[in-house]
């Protein structure tokens, strides 16, 4: 299968102005003033190597005496080198340098304290032992750890160009592989089987971590350790199209989805490319207004921890006892954007598009506290629900981990670029998998065929304040926007220097989803396939203002008619308080935005954590909503010591 679209290097995107960029400058800032020292204390104990005097541990989850300690390190490496490579050198050298120097102490400290064997973490290799020979008994979960410590210093490589991260990362993967080679069969099959309710044998993201780092080396015994990862008691069904969804924990599956994409891509394996695209739509029938996914279990036990109120997958359609106010746990939003936008770029269906622009606005941005930055556990959506963010020295969630790593890159999945001899113009099948229509019946082509050539396409897929620097076809894109808080954008082409000289146009199709856009400033070439194409040659200072469309609509929660959110185009809305028993509340258009304003609502990102709020209202005020006392869902319940 050709890919219809690719993504654009994270240094060649930016965040311009705005909430997204707010936000983001807010998680660099805790970044840039964290003590290394006390990042790195478990390492050191650990490796039994010596430290500066009176260094305070973290709490929480990177407590010393926590099963899932240096976790956050892994996440933090991360972010620390994503934020590197998104640091404009001219605009602000001082921090691009202080961000490669937070990378290189990190990885340093990691090469002293790893072993021989390639080994390294922060808990002793006992706790492997005991997964060997207890299979989930006794230890919480030691490679979705080493998946964040080994994505890490990937990308300590990727992005900073560190030898010593990489030489780190292959002993890594060259240990694991080590300790499944002498493993049989059925004890892998029960070691890499997390599906109890809340298991704690969790293996997360391990083998796309590994499938990364064999991008970057080309090692076979890595390539061929990742697919270790790659269970068939969940691909195997949900390639055949058979839902096995209900009562598995989100977040231990769905980094199986994203490591299934990627060896799709590596290996042309099409069981794996399936299984993605059929687990979308399995997901599509559990997912909120806010495009995230999770809550209580189908058959939830109180003997495992949160699976009476979140984390866990329940039946397909029906969410209607889901807000528990332990839904939609942020890492699954973070994760699900990841496995839309691959299909995004696969097929170029539009709906994609649309689940990654509404994941952008509700889930991943809703994530981060507008004060600090810090993350949410849990995203609730019922009645009188409030947020409960991340302290900065004593929570360290998965969600902590993840909301920071996810601000590095807040500007991914705003830009796409056309894949050369990919079907652009009219994009997308109705699966998006099946042999591509004949691109000469696309207006857009016939255009590029009258001049012996085809036109180079770009797609925004969300409204967000951004620049991309579209270097292949040499122009830079400017969109400037404060929306959703006013509904116009204005884009700016400027032409890049080609070798010296600039040209004095570059023709090209942008690409819009069709629905987002009321009208612009210059004529839309056509529609189609749910995309408005603007195909012209541009010149440098071209500017274009659009209107956005309001696009007022409710969204009804799946198995609960009377329960519905208010959204304006991507953005879901909540109403102050905890009265939410409506009756007559408008389908959509000027009445709904009437009663919008009548009701105070407010985008969901907008509230911070000393607010009550309600999103999913209900509309049947004959059977009011029996309102609960918000009680934070406990964490870490999990956590066997």
């Amino acid at each position: 299968m050709e890919n219809r679209f690719a993504s654009f290097p994270l240094t060649d995107v930016t965040l311009a102005d705005g909430e997204f960029r707010r936000r983001q400058l807010l998680v660099r800032d805790y970044v840039l003033s964290f003590d290394l020292d006390r990042l790195m204390h478990t390492f050191r104990v650990n490796a039994g190597v010596s430290e500066p005097a009176g260094v305070e541990p973290l709490g929480g989850w990177e407590a010393p005496d926590c099963g899932l300690r240096g976790h956050f390190v892994g996440h933090f490496l991360s972010a620390a080198s994503r934020f590197y490579a998104g640091c404009d050198a001219e605009l602000e050298p001082q921090i691009k340098t202080q961000l490669h120097t937070i990378v290189d102490t990190i990885v340093s400290v990691m090469a002293d304290c790893a072993q021989p064997s390639g080994y390294l973490s922060a808990f002793p290799e006992s706790q492997l032992d005991t997964l060997e020979s207890k299979e989930y008994r006794k230890i919480w979960a030691p490679y979705y750890t080493l998946h964040k410590i080994m994505q890490g210093l990937n990308d300590a490589y990727r992005y900073v160009g560190n030898e010593t991260a990489l030489k780190l990362a292959v002993n890594l993967a060259h240990y694991i592989a080590g300790r499944f080679a002498p493993l049989g069969h059925w004890k892998i099959d029960n070691m890499l089987r997390p599906t109890r309710l809340n298991p704690i044998n969790e293996f997360g993201g391990i083998g796309e971590a590994l499938y990364n780092l064999y991008d970057l080396t080309g090692d076979d015994k890595v390539l061929a350790t990742a697919k270790i990862f790659d269970r068939d008691y969940f691909l195997g069904p949900v390639s055949q199209g058979e839902d096995v969804l209900e009562d598995l924990h989100g977040n231990t599956h769905l980094p199986q989805i994203i490591a299934a994409e990627h060896r799709y891509e590596i290996t042309g394996e099409v069981k794996y490319r399936d299984a993605a695209v059929n687990f979308a739509n399995m997901l599509a029938t559990r997912t909120f207004a806010n495009g995230s996914n999770s809550s209580k279990a189908k058959h939830y036990t109180l003997e495992y921890g949160v699976s009476d109120k979140a984390e866990h997958w329940g039946t397909a359609g029906d969410l209607h006892d889901a807000l528990t106010f332990g839904e939609s746990e942020s890492c699954n939003g973070h994760n699900t954007e990841r496995v839309v936008s691959t299909l995004l770029r696969w097929t170029g269906d539009k709906r994609y598009a649309d689940w990654v622009a509404r994941l952008k606005f509700n889930a991943i941005l809703n994530c981060l506290n507008p004060r600090t930055g810090l993350s949410q556990y849990h995203q609730p959506m019922g009645v009188g629900a409030r947020k409960i963010f991340s302290t900065p020295m004593n929570t360290f969630w998965c969600c902590t981990g993840t909301g920071v790593e996810g601000a590095s890159d807040l500007q991914k999945d705003i830009w796409f670029r056309g894949v050369a001899g990919a079907d652009n113009a009219g994009v997308g099948s109705a699966d998006g998998l099946s042999s591509a229509k004949n691109s000469a019946d696309s207006p857009a082509a016939a255009s590029a065929a009258d001049n012996g050539a085809a036109v180079s396409t770009v797609l925004l897929g969300s409204f967000i304040a951004s620049a991309v620097d579209w270097r292949e076809q040499g122009v830079r894109l400017e969109l400037t926007t404060d929306y959703p808080a006013s509904l116009t954008a204005t884009l700016t082409v400027r032409l890049l220097p080609q070798s010296g000289a600039c040209s004095e146009s570059s023709r090209f199709a942008l690409l819009l989803r069709g629905d987002t856009v009321a009208d612009a400033s210059v004529p839309m070439s056509h529609r189609e396939d749910g995309y408005a194409v603007i195909e012209r040659d541009w010149h440098d200072g071209d500017v274009v203002t659009f209107s956005i469309a309001s696009n007022w609509h409710t969204e009804t929660l799946q198995g609960a008619p009377a329960r519905k959110a208010v959204l304006e185009g991507d953005v879901l809305m909540a109403m102050p308080g905890h009265a939410v028993d409506i009756d007559n509340l408008p389908d959509g258009g000027a009445a709904l935005e009437e009663a919008v304003t009548v009701l105070k609502m407010r985008p969901l990102a907008a509230i911070g954590g000393d607010e009550e709020y309600s999103v999913y209202l209900n509309t049947d005020a004959a059977h009011p909503v029996q309102i609960e006392p918000f009680e934070p869902v406990a964490e870490g319940a999990n956590d066997p010591q």
